[in-house]
């Protein structure tokens, strides 16, 4: 499967990714969501999954109506131990495996056989996503991620996805925590109108960090 991606990549292939899940079902839905936990609360009850089910499975299914590969993101945003700790009945390694495992049901469900449809794990950064301010730094956040790092990929997912950072600190912490378990890595910033990461780190210099 790696092979797969790595392949995609360098021919420039068009991949459909996921968009804005939570946002949608704030706004397009009545399922109720904790505010803490986000998305991944949303496996707890069998409306939130039927909720996640159908957002993930129209994004495979717009994929798979133009002969295009997909991506599938885990409801993983906040399921690391900050974030967990606060809700109860929780623990981070089977939170996150009981996420890839949905996330295999949904490709199951509805991918086409020529079409290849590929789970993200999902890594948010361990404070807010628009305040850098409350990121650890690269070796704290290097301990912070691991954890949910290593259950992503102990669970299946294809790649892993270190989503909206905003310090490029707590990013290379991440990524170094995400290479640990020798799966293939992705790192997105949140850019400010300057195409500045928000700690006002140069694109180009986060990049080559």
């Amino acid at each position: 499967m790696h092979d797969e991606i790595a392949v995609a990549v360098r021919r420039g292939d068009l991949v459909l990714a996921d968009g804005g899940v939570e946002t949608r079902v704030m706004f397009d839905d009545t399922v109720p969501m904790d505010p803490v936990l986000g998305s991944a609360s949303l496996l707890d009850t069998a409306s939130g999954r039927e909720a996640l089910s159908d957002i993930f499975g129209g994004y495979v299914g717009d994929a798979r109506s133009f002969g295009t590969p997909s991506v599938v993101g885990t409801p993983t945003f906040r399921a690391s131990e900050r974030w967990i700790s606060t809700a109860s009945g929780h623990e981070v390694g089977e939170l996150n495996q009981r996420a890839v495992a949905f996330q295999q049901g949904v490709r199951d469900r509805s991918r086409a056989d020529d079409q290849p449809v590929w789970i993200a794990g999902v890594l948010g950064p361990a404070g807010d996503a628009y305040q850098p301010e409350q990121a650890p730094d690269a070796a704290e956040a290097r301990a912070y991620h691991r954890q949910q790092a290593q259950a992503l990929a102990t669970a299946g997912a294809d790649f892993l996805y270190a989503a909206t950072f905003c310090s490029v600190a707590e990013s290379i912490g991440v990524a170094q925590a995400m290479a640990e378990t020798g799966s293939t890595t992705v790192v997105s910033f949140v850019l400010g109108p300057d195409a500045r990461v928000l700690d006002g780190t140069p694109l180009d210099v986060a990049i080559r960090r």
